[in-house]
């Protein structure tokens, strides 16, 4: 065999060297190039797992912080409920002392009004300014209330409205009564129910065996600037006649009950409400007790 070492071809390297012994200048290029991309890649990649890592911890601290807030706003709920117990506890034990004080106080001066030595070194004049007119006052308001129409009058009847129905020229005539005889008559009814207005209605009413009546006489006086609608009522409240609206200076005598009324003698109530002529508003209402007889 030869020792003779062959020699490179013109124009080829040996290890990356050219002919000459120098490296190949575009594959270096190449490999520094491809050294940066992965370089870059590897900051690239530990920015990414930093961000990550700092997102995470944001979130955990946001978690935290969540929790926390939650756990102030439960201790400052527990707290308001306790401070509300609290006030509600002590505002009744500060009424019941109260009560229980004005209570005691209370007994103590009956007690003692009513005691020998009160009766025997006082003047009567003033028991009887300080202890029997205060209670005949007392009396006579309870007795004034119970006479009112927000107590006798049902509130279906007192609370109607009135739709602008009149009654016809048939069935209501012009008064044939004076002014002077009118008012008789108005007396003579004693309703109650203050003073907006005034009616009058025959206080013996007497029906055939039909329900028909010739003897009703309700009537709107002249004096009157409102129209009047009557409602007759037994204690059940149950409506037996109801006219359509009565214009001033007009008056009803013949009417047919609605409802068929047992054979007998009845009392029973009438209620007017009284309405503006213009409106229809309700002005007020008044009411008088009236004997209804069938078959009589």
């Amino acid at each position: 065999m030869s020792n003779k070492k062959k020699k490179p071809a013109a124009g080829k390297s040996v290890a990356g060297k050219t002919n000459s012994g120098q490296k190949n200048p575009e594959k270096a290029k190449k490999q520094i190039e491809k050294q940066k991309a992965e370089a870059k890649k590897q900051a690239q990649r530990v920015r990414e797992e930093r961000q990550k890592a700092e997102r995470e911890r944001a979130r955990k601290s946001e978690e935290i912080q969540k929790r926390r807030e939650k756990q102030k706003a439960k201790e400052e709920k527990t707290e308001k409920k306790n401070e509300a117990k609290e006030k509600v506890a002590s505002g009744f034990k500060n009424v019941a002392g109260s009560f229980k004080g004005t209570a005691s106080a209370f007994g103590q001066k009956i007690k003692y009004y009513t005691s020998k030595e009160f009766l025997g070194s006082f003047h009567y004049t003033r028991i009887l300014v300080f202890i029997v007119l205060p209670l005949v006052l007392i009396g006579v308001g309870i007795y004034m209330f119970l006479q009112t129409p927000l107590v006798n009058v049902p509130p279906e009847i007192r609370n109607l409205e009135f739709n602008g129905r009149l009654e016809s020229s048939l069935t209501a005539k012009s008064s044939a009564f004076s002014t002077q005889q009118q008012m008789m008559f108005i007396d003579s009814v004693g309703a109650h129910g203050g003073d907006d207005f005034e009616f009058y209605i025959n206080t013996e009413i007497t029906l055939d065996d039909n329900g028909e009546t010739d003897s009703l006489r309700f009537g709107n006086p002249q004096s009157n600037d409102c129209v009047l609608v009557a409602t007759v009522y037994d204690g059940d409240g149950r409506v037996l006649y109801r006219s359509l609206g009565l214009e001033s200076g007009r008056e009803i005598n013949e009417a047919k009950f609605f409802e068929e009324v047992e054979y007998g003698t009845h009392e029973v109530k009438v209620a007017v409400n009284a309405y503006d002529s213009r409106t229809n508003e309700k002005i007020a209402t008044k009411y008088a007790e009236i004997i209804l007889s069938v078959g009589v």
